[in-house]
């Protein structure tokens, strides 16, 4: 593996296992989203979901199993991006920045789909 392929995977996996650590650490406020979504046992459906984060991101970051880990990743963005970033029902200043998340979710999707195509 490459250098550069190897940076970027431990780069990327930065965000999820420091998201998940957060989530893991406060995880209330992202409880509290969950059950306004109507997420089945929101406290489970969060650790769950904070777990394969750190989980997922550390193996990522070591290069272990890309495709996998990068799919659960990717998989883990969804609810996230959804439910943590309704900016259609937002506005103003507010809107601009769930909208700002919500693309910024977007491409680590797209990086996420590129790590795991390999």
């Amino acid at each position: 593996m490459s250098v550069t392929k190897a940076l970027g995977r431990v780069l990327l996996s930065t965000i999820f296992i420091k998201s998940g650590m957060d989530h893991l650490q406060n995880p209330e406020p992202i409880v509290r989203a969950a059950r306004g979504a109507e997420i089945p046992q929101p406290e489970l459906a969060v650790k769950v979901n904070s777990g394969v984060m750190v989980g997922a991101g550390a193996l990522l970051a070591l290069g272990v199993a890309p495709r996998l880990t990068g799919t659960l990743l990717a998989a883990s963005l969804i609810p996230t991006t959804v439910i943590g970033h309704p900016f259609w029902d937002k506005k103003g200043a507010e809107r601009y920045q769930q909208q700002t998340q919500f693309l910024k979710n977007l491409a680590l999707f797209g990086a996420l789909m590129f790590v795991s195509s390999d």
